[in-house]
């Protein structure tokens, strides 16, 4: 009987276990994977501002800065642009995201010089704080545009339920291909600004 059990092979409750292993085990670690993996995706993914799908170009412009030097449309390509909107009369809120702007910059180190920073102006607004802009952001472009020009590129940083893009004190992410591709509402921490700069800089390919 013995030698009969051996020649007949594996045991058949062998057999069943074994099938059940290799045909139902693997599809229940797809399941799990695939919901993990979800996850991950997720956390991978996460972004500190938000994502401007599609992409939208910004309107031809062309001005100069404040201090009479030409800037326009085509200054925006070649480089990551850190774009800020808001009044000249820079109240708190104004100076803490240009402080933002600057220090996230400043933390890409030798990656610095791949990003620009423009501040549009949306008004004359206050001469004293302007000048204390100018004196504590050397190196932003600073523009203000002609009415009918400053309409057409404000639609471009415009979302739906969101406040007007002349108020509402956003930092926006410009392409090196003139793209408006991210923003962030006002009083951002410069940790998150950073991160996503940090991201964009690691994986372009152009820039």
């Amino acid at each position: 009987m013995e030698q009969q059990s051996k020649k007949s092979g594996m045991d058949p409750r062998m057999t069943i276990i074994v099938m059940v292993l290799v045909f139902v085990v693997p599809v229940g670690m797809a399941i799990v994977l695939h919901s993990i993996g979800d996850g991950f995706k997720t956390v991978s993914t996460t972004n500190w501002g938000n994502l401007v799908t599609p992409v939208r170009p910004i309107a031809n412009f062309s001005t100069t800065t404040i201090d009479n030097k030409k800037f326009d449309r085509e200054m925006l390509n070649g480089k990551w642009t850190m774009f800020y909107i808001d009044s000249a009369g820079c109240n708190e809120s104004c100076f803490n995201n240009l402080y933002t702007v600057r220090q996230s910059r400043l933390g890409m180190g030798g990656e610095k010089d791949r990003v620009q920073r423009v501040m549009l102006l949306v008004d004359d607004g206050n001469n004293s704080q302007l000048e204390k802009v100018i004196e504590e952001h050397q190196g932003m472009n600073i523009i203000r545009l002609d009415k009918a020009t400053m309409k057409e590129v404000l639609n471009n940083f415009e979302f739906e339920g969101l406040k007007s893009a002349n108020t509402a004190q956003r930092i926006y992410f410009i392409d090196p291909l003139g793209n408006l591709m991210m923003h962030f509402e006002s009083d951002i921490s410069p940790r998150g600004v950073v991160k996503d700069l940090e991201r964009l800089l690691k994986y372009s390919r152009i820039g």
